[in-house]
């Protein structure tokens, strides 16, 4: 499977894929941060939103010698950069959304910090959606590592998608891969477990993640992020799957609402305000309904909630 899809995409999308992997060195590390490297840190594994969150281990950004090629070589590759403003087609649910749809979110701290699950079936229940929805989280994991048999979770994960029927299984790929490794890692994993949730009647939907705060040392955030919207837009045109652009979200909101805070202290994961936002983006990708509106509130100002689900609700074309 996995040769079959790398022979499949050597063509698509070169342009970015082959530029990345030019500074793979460099972002192995400057992103060997908590929740995107590899799987050391804090663990998160349940099947259940309903579990409480653990605290998350923070990784200080190391130090990368900047040299005169490396200079050169970033300075080229940030001259193009992604339109964040630009109007994504985003893949409407085929089927919609039923009642009480059972969703399933995979990732890492991104995704289990704040308990974005949790955040995601209040939203849908104040907009009048009853839903199921589980995680099956683990700190710093890969799509690769959940797609693996042998793996611990990769097994967990396995079992629940040939035991279980999902309406919606939302993959958020280890920011380190989506970055450096999207045709090599990203996109064989991702495939492989595409197809069990589409042979249990799913629809799988790609949770694109955000830049760090600062970058990635030498890297502006808005390059970083430019390349992680490119590639994981490209895997799932590819996939021809759902996609959830919580990274775009993020700079809209940087350039619309900048006195919202969207990071965490330690500049990689979200604040509250950011997890709240990849919900309601969530949610109006799931259910193709604005969460302008929306009375549930997890503890912010009115005036950002509002911000928020406006934000959210740009992504729609109805």
């Amino acid at each position: 499977m996995k040769e079959k899809y790398f022979k499949h995409n050597r063509n698509i999308q070169r342009k970015y894929w082959s530029k990345t992997s030019t500074c793979c060195f460099l972002l192995i590390l400057a992103l060997l941060l908590g929740g995107c490297s590899s799987p050391t840190s804090t663990k998160k594994n349940t099947p259940s939103a309903k579990t409480p969150t653990p605290a998350v281990t923070e990784t200080p950004t190391p130090t990368v010698t900047e040299t005169p090629e490396s200079k050169e070589q970033s300075l080229e590759d940030t001259e193009e950069t992604f339109d964040f403003n630009q109007s994504l087609t985003l893949k409407a649910p085929n089927p919609a959304a039923g009642e009480t749809p059972r969703v399933l979110f995979v990732g890492n701290s991104h995704t289990y910090t704040n308990d974005l699950p949790i955040i995601f079936s209040e939203i849908a229940a104040a907009m009048g959606h009853q839903s199921d929805v589980q995680e099956l989280t683990e700190g710093s994991y890969t799509l690769t590592l959940f797609a693996d048999h042998t793996d611990e979770l990769g097994s967990m994960l396995n079992q629940k998608l040939t035991e279980e029927t999902w309406d919606f299984v939302i993959l958020q790929e280890n920011t380190n891969d989506a970055f450096s490794f999207p045709e090599e890692n990203m996109l064989p994993a991702a495939a492989s477990l595409d197809e069990k949730i589409r042979a249990a009647g799913g629809q799988t939907a790609l949770l694109m993640t955000w830049t760090p705060k600062e970058g990635a040392s030498i890297l502006g955030p808005e390059y970083v992020q430019s390349v992680l919207a490119q590639n994981t837009i490209s895997v799932s045109k590819e996939l021809d799957s759902l996609l959830i652009p919580g990274g775009v979200a993020f700079m809209r909101c940087l350039e619309q609402y900048p006195q919202i805070e969207l990071w965490d202290e330690d500049g990689m994961h979200p604040s509250l305000e950011g997890s709240y936002l990849a919900a309601c983006l969530a949610y109006a990708v799931i259910f193709q309904e604005s969460p302008v509106g929306c009375t549930y509130n997890p503890g912010l100002e009115e005036e950002t909630t509002a911000q928020l689900q406006e934000l959210a609700a740009g992504f729609l074309v109805l």
